[in-house]
């Protein structure tokens, strides 16, 4: 992974949007491996798993999908309102560290109560934490950027590698390494629940939860640094 360049936030460069992209990843896997199949972020999946029981008549079956969009709207709301009340500057909190200790925060009632409260809580849960996820960082090197959905990070990878052979486009090949970054680095988080979850079960929720506590180190760091210079 590159080092971000000067004029790039470090939450916008390619490395942190790796991080991004397995945290996004790991709490998606561990939805769906643990809580009935169910996504915690990828919510046109759940949408498509909602019409499929519903054209089953399986009315029951998918409520628990209906859940998970509720549940990511409401995280979306409770997200979008902490950017607006502590994005002021007199109060002059760091959203991006705020919300990532919010999503940690999340995980870790999850990981506390897995095993006493039903699926669908959980499942709400982790849609909430998924949705503030991609309510605060949506920008890598100033372009847009989910670390949740792969479709349109696929799609500009295709249109990348097309345009860098077909019409010898070095700075297309060059943009083409963002998008083979996050997509390898998903699939990584993904992996990396899945094989937890043999070791440790339902504990695997740690994997991204350490992802997290990660991502929160290197914006502290980084803040430190440049306040120090």
């Amino acid at each position: 992974m590159t080092e971000p360049q000067p004029d790039i936030p470090v939450h916008e460069s390619l490395a942190f949007a790796g991080l991004l992209t397995m945290i996004a990843g790991g709490i998606d896997a561990y939805s769906y491996l643990f809580h009935g199949a169910v996504f915690s972020g990828l919510q046109t999946g759940n949408v498509i798993l909602l019409g499929i029981n519903l054209g089953h008549g399986d009315i029951a079956g998918g409520t628990r999908y209906l859940i998970s969009l509720v549940a990511f709207m409401l995280g979306t709301v409770i997200a979008h309102g902490m950017q607006k009340h502590f994005g002021r500057k007199p109060i002059r909190v760091f959203v991006p560290q705020l919300i990532l200790a919010y999503e940690f925060a999340l995980l870790l009632v999850v990981a506390l109560t897995d095993q006493l409260v039903p699926d669908f809580i959980s499942t709400a849960v982790l849609s909430a934490a998924a949705a503030a996820e991609l309510q605060e960082f949506r920008r890598l090197k100033g372009r847009p950027f989910t670390p949740l959905m792969m479709t349109g990070t696929l799609r500009a990878l295709t249109e990348g590698i097309y345009d860098g052979v077909h019409y010898h486009d070095r700075a297309s090949l060059r943009r083409a390494c963002n998008p083979i970054v996050v997509l390898a680095c998903f699939a990584c988080g993904v992996m990396l629940v899945t094989l937890a979850r043999y070791v440790a079960g339902p504990l695997s929720i740690a994997v991204p939860m350490v992802l997290i506590a990660t991502a929160m180190l290197v914006l502290y760091v980084k803040r430190q640094r440049r306040r120090v210079s």
